[in-house]
């Protein structure tokens, strides 16, 4: 349906209540991250697709609309304050392309039953949660965390080939804080550029920030984050800094934990059965679970639904690597 500043009387619905399936009200939200439009062409047909995140205040979700003809759609979502989508279908979300915590991610069909128009309703901007970088080691891997720190070292911008053949860009700051702590924050493609504009001693706000680990050490992924800079002569943490520097302060890297238990050594494991325990409340909800994801140090297993099975048998296994700082993690399916 086409874009318009148009307020269908729907319910409002709060993003960290959605659950898969149906979406059975509207959700009104600020727009991030938003993509191209590109074509597509599979088995169902051919069309446009793009993406974006949807922030409301207390949580946000990767949303793919799919159409015919896209432009108008797009123009609203770059433009517009705020925007209200509803006929949208909830399903697991796909960790390789989604810069979210959340679980879900919603596909919209505008040629359908989708409706994406801009909102004069009022959003609140998520307010930043800053943490210490000395406790990143305490959050799973690919979890978003904000933090606030100084530049310390700068590696300037420069072209790398990817995986995959192409070439991208890559730069890296190193931040510290109050904590003693250190931690390397990566910026591919678009987003290396902006590391050119920074010199040591400058503080950075960054919020939605995606933890990584390359090593032994914890890294941080900036490339989809929002970043605000503020000179070395302008903020509060320079007067810090500066003694930090004049005491030759020494900054240690954050390093990652182990955070599953290893089994006692004199206990026999059976390598073919792995066990889950659970409330029996949880019963209900892995009824409908399509994938399950189960990362292990580098490596994260992924199981999907037998299509075949019923209810609980889970096949099909493979062992996909965690993108860290050494390999990219961009969307590169836009």
């Amino acid at each position: 349906m086409e874009g318009s500043y148009t307020v269908p009387n729907q319910q409002r619905l709060n993003i960290a209540a959605l659950v898969s399936g149906m979406i059975k009200g509207a959700i009104i939200g600020l727009v991030s991250m938003l993509t191209d439009i590109r074509n597509y062409s599979n088995a169902k047909g051919t069309g446009q697709v793009f993406s974006f995140n949807l922030a409301d205040e207390d949580s946000e979700i990767r949303v793919s609309v799919f159409g015919t003809n896209l432009r108008t759609h797009h123009y609203l979502c770059k433009n517009a304050t705020a925007v209200r989508v509803s006929g949208g279908w909830l399903k697991a979300s796909n960790s390789m392309y989604n810069s979210t915590d959340n679980e879900l991610e919603m596909t919209l069909s505008v040629d359908k039953d989708g409706v994406l128009v801009a909102s004069n309703e009022i959003v609140q901007q998520r307010k930043a949660q800053y943490i210490k970088i000395g406790v990143l080691s305490t959050f799973t891997l690919r979890k978003k965390v904000d933090i606030r720190g100084v530049i310390s070292s700068t590696m300037a911008q420069r072209e790398i080939q990817t995986k995959r053949g192409t070439t991208t860009n890559l730069a890296k700051v190193t931040l510290v804080d109050d904590s003693a702590s250190s931690v390397s924050c990566t910026f591919w493609a678009d987003s290396a550029s902006l590391v050119n504009h920074w010199t040591v001693g400058d503080t950075l706000e960054v919020q939605g920030a995606q933890v990584q680990e390359y090593g032994n050490d914890i890294s941080l992924n900036c490339t989809r984050a929002n970043v605000r800079q503020y000179p070395a002569n302008d903020s509060d943490l320079t007067e810090w800094f500066e003694r930090a520097q004049s005491s030759q302060q020494i900054f240690e890297p954050v390093q990652k934990t182990q955070s599953t238990a290893r089994p006692p050594d004199n206990q026999e494991v059976r390598r073919d059965t792995f066990v889950f325990q659970c409330s029996p409340e949880m019963f209900a909800s892995f009824r409908n679970v399509q994938i399950m994801q189960v990362r292990c140090g580098d490596d994260e297993i992924i199981f999907s639904r037998d299509k075949r099975g019923g209810d609980v048998s889970l096949g099909q296994m493979e062992s996909t690597p965690i993108a860290g700082p050494s390999h990219s993690t961009i969307n590169e399916d836009d």
